[in-house]
This record gives structure tokens, C-alpha cells and sequence, in this order.
């Protein structure tokens, strides 16, 4: 009997252990990773979210780029690390796209899924010089010079390149009539194309806008239920004939290696929910045409599930995987 009470009196000890920590937490810098470069879409949410969670939870918020490897690097470091809450992650549709294809040895179960952010429409861009106009037009361009074209974009089976290829499919042409160059960001094909270096590139209204506003990029197309606020001129595709699915939209989430305690899962996306409420950051969602998508954990993890089986279906369909 004094065995049993010992052990129980041990086992009380522990779980009141772990509710004092859950409590404690936190109570030093937390690391984001981010799988991007820095200056791109998700590096620029990431610190702006950074910011208001350092306000929230009294700590510094360490934002630290990883890029490479298609997620790769990101990835290695976030499943090796303790799942104590100290260290979190960036994650978009492109993470699901890379499970099915070079990051095979990653799925779902592999991280804990802690919050949904944003969700944010793609859109098609060109430098202002060019001769193209509109979808029809770089449809013509592609058709003049198959194979010829350079479009600057985020990395094969990405979100991004899905887009674009959605695109190529609604309008009949085949992936090959254009020589697709990766880049490990997003905004570093935006930067490609403003440079001349690339015929046109897949990318976000926050990315481009300013470029826009420079005379350096011209929109030509969104891919979208509704066209943008900020360029009410730019038909969506569908407007233009195009029905490339509407409802596909990059989406940014936060995630951390898997088994984190779901008290400090919770505690992190309370923070996450309180800050993008701040109406500094909810003007950025209104200016960058986001559109606010917070999830708690479980419903983080079902909406990750059913963007799982979505990007499957059309990574299949378009031959990345079998």
C-alpha cells in the first residue's frame, strides 16, 4: 500500500508538473519558421503576426527564414524539435502539395496543426511593358511560342504553380508549352518578372501592389470568386472566359512539431485569434485583399484533412503524382 501511494503521489506530482509548465508558458522566446524567403507574402504576415504575439504573450517572437528544399529545411528542423510550444511554423498550401511529392517522408500526422490565419486569392501578373493585356492574351503569347515562355514562379506542385496550371488546363494547353522557372519564393518570381527575366508569374494582391502602383507589374487576371478590391478593373478568370476552379486560394496556418500538450496548442491560437483582431493587422488583411480565416486546432486539422484530399485530387489530375 505505501508502494501505491508513493506512485500515485508521483503521478499527481507529474500531471500537476505539467499543468504549472502548460501554465508557465510562456516563459521564453518562441521560434517561427517560416519555409520562405524573407520579403515574400507569408514572410511579411509572419512578422506582423510576430509582433502583436509578442504583445499578447510577453515574450519575443523569433522569426527565423528557412528556405529551401521545397520545405525541406523548414520541416527538419520543426519535427525535430520538443513539441514544448517554444518552437512553431509557417505552413500554406504548398505543404500539402510537397507531402505528396518530394516530401513524402512528411503527411499531415507528422506536425500539430495550431490555427488557420488567412486565406488569399492568386492572381496573374506581367511586366507593364509587355504586350499582353489579358488572359486571352498571354493564352495567344503562349500559343505564338510554345515551350519559349519564362514564367517565374514558386516552386513545381505548389500552390502557385497549381494555379497555373488550373489555368493552362482551362485554357487547352499543355503544361510543357511553357518553361515554368522555380524560385524559393513567390515574391522572388514577382521580382523576376518586374526585372524582365520572366514572361509572367503567379502571385498575391500584397505582392504586387506596389509594383502595380510603381508601373512596374500590370495585373491581368484573378483567380477568384470576385475580382480584388484594389484592382476592380482586373477581371477574374471566369469573367474571361477561363473556368479554372474559383474557390482555390493560397491559405496560411500555424503549426509546430507533432505533440504539442493541447493546452498550449490552445494558449497559442487564443493569442493568434486576439491578434488578428488588432486593427492594424486587420487593415493589412483589408489592403492586401486576405480574407481573415482563424481555426482553432481541431478545426485547424479538419479543414487540413479536407485541403489534403483537394490537393491530391488535383495534383493527380495533372500528373505530379500517381
Amino acid at each position: 500500500m505505501r508502494i501505491l501511494g508513493c506512485l500515485a503521489a508521483v503521478a499527481v506530482s507529474g500531471l500537476l508538473g505539467v499543468g504549472t509548465a502548460n501554465a508557465a508558458y510562456p516563459d521564453r522566446p518562441i521560434h517561427y519558421i517560416l519555409h520562405v524567403s524573407p520579403g515574400g507574402a507569408t514572410d511579411v504576415l509572419a512578422r506582423k503576426l510576430g509582433q502583436g504575439l509578442k504583445k499578447v504573450l510577453g515574450v519575443p517572437i523569433v522569426v527565423e527564414n528557412r528556405p529551401g528544399g521545397r520545405g525541406a529545411a523548414e520541416m527538419a528542423v520543426l519535427t525535430q524539435a520538443h513539441p514544448d510550444g517554444y518552437t512553431i511554423g509557417s505552413a500554406t498550401s504548398t505543404h500539402l502539395a510537397e507531402f505528396h511529392q518530394t516530401l513524402k517522408q512528411y503527411n499531415l500526422k507528422s506536425i500539430s496543426w495550431i490555427a488557420d490565419l488567412v486565406d488569399e486569392p492568386y492572381l496573374f501578373a506581367v511586366n507593364a511593358t509587355s504586350p499582353i493585356h489579358t488572359m486571352a492574351g498571354l493564352v495567344k503569347a503562349i500559343k505564338a511560342a510554345p515551350g519559349k515562355l519564362v514564367i517565374a514562379g514558386f516552386v513545381r506542385g505548389s500552390g502557385a504553380n497549381i494555379a497555373w496550371e488550373m489555368f493552362m488546363k482551362a485554357a487547352g494547353l499543355p503544361s510543357n508549352d511553357v518553361n515554368w522557372v522555380p524560385y524559393n519564393s513567390v515574391g522572388s518570381g514577382v521580382t523576376a518578372v518586374v526585372g524582365g527575366h520572366g514572361v509572367a508569374t503567379v502571385a498575391y494582391v500584397g505582392l504586387v501592389k506596389d509594383e502595380v502602383t510603381a508601373g512596374k507589374l500590370r495585373v491581368i487576371g484573378i483567380l477568384a470568386k470576385k475580382r480584388a478590391t484594389e484592382f476592380p478593373n482586373v477581371p477574374t478568370l471566369t469573367e474571361q472566359g477561363l473556368k479554372a476552379p474559383d474557390s482555390w486560394v493560397q491559405w496560411r496556418a500555424i503549426i509546430g512539431p507533432k505533440g504539442i500538450p493541447q493546452a498550449i496548442q490552445q494558449k497559442l491560437a487564443n493569442a493568434v485569434h486576439t491578434v488578428l483582431q488588432d486593427p492594424d493587422l486587420q487593415k493589412y488583411i483589408r489592403d492586401d485583399s486576405l480574407v481573415e480565416s482563424f481555426r482553432g486546432p481541431a478545426a485547424a486539422t479538419t479543414f487540413a484533412e479536407k485541403q489534403d484530399k483537394l490537393t491530391k485530387k488535383w495534383l493527380t489530375q495533372l500528373g505530379f503524382v500517381k
